[in-house]
């Protein structure tokens, strides 16, 4: 599932409370990535009044589809705040990492039911969004729809069951289409 369907599906509640981890300096960084000015009126001078207008500026940019946006803060938002939960799951893979990171296609090298049963693992100790969206991002990114075939993975991320079922369908019936 491509990172911009992953916000979309996700909702404005989830992407806000995603924002809302990220510092002002990785709010800066992730705008000026996106050739987005970070720049603000000079009366929007509290943190709060700042963090509004990259908001709907972030906003407006995921509305025109902008997709490298929307993996520059998947992958902000996971690695600076959740490297935790790719430890972990890296680690009931038995994948050799560095504090989270590798360079393993480990989607390809592991069983599928290993998969399944290490996002069953990180369901249990995350909040379910948060661990479907660090799924489907690194099923994106290892070019695999794996993850975008379990249906509870879907859920998770906010899907209803009937568009999940409907979706990993499709990716079982046409698994050479990108997410």
């Amino acid at each position: 599932m491509k990172p911009l369907l992953i916000c979309q599906t996700l909702g404005s509640t989830h992407v806000d409370a995603y924002f809302g981890e990220l510092s002002g300096k990785e709010v800066r960084a992730l705008l000026l990535a996106g050739n987005i000015s970070p720049n603000v009126p000079a009366t929007a001078y509290t943190q709060s009044a700042r963090r509004q207008i990259w908001r709907r500026r972030f906003e407006t940019e995921l509305a025109q589809k902008n997709e490298g946006l929307a993996l520059g803060f998947l992958l902000e938002w996971l690695m600076r705040h959740h490297r935790s939960m790719l430890v972990d799951y890296l680690d009931f893979l038995g994948v050799k990492h560095t504090m989270g990171e590798t360079d393993e296609d480990f989607c390809a090298t592991r069983e599928l039911e290993q998969l399944h049963a290490g996002a069953q693992a990180l369901f249990a100790k995350y909040p379910r969004h948060e661990v479907a969206t660090y799924l489907l991002l690194i099923g994106h990114m290892q070019e695999t729809p794996v993850f975008d075939r379990m249906t509870d993975v879907l859920v998770a991320l906010g899907m209803d069951e009937g568009a999940a079922a409907a979706h990993a369908a499709a990716q079982v019936e046409a698994p050479a289409k990108a997410s």
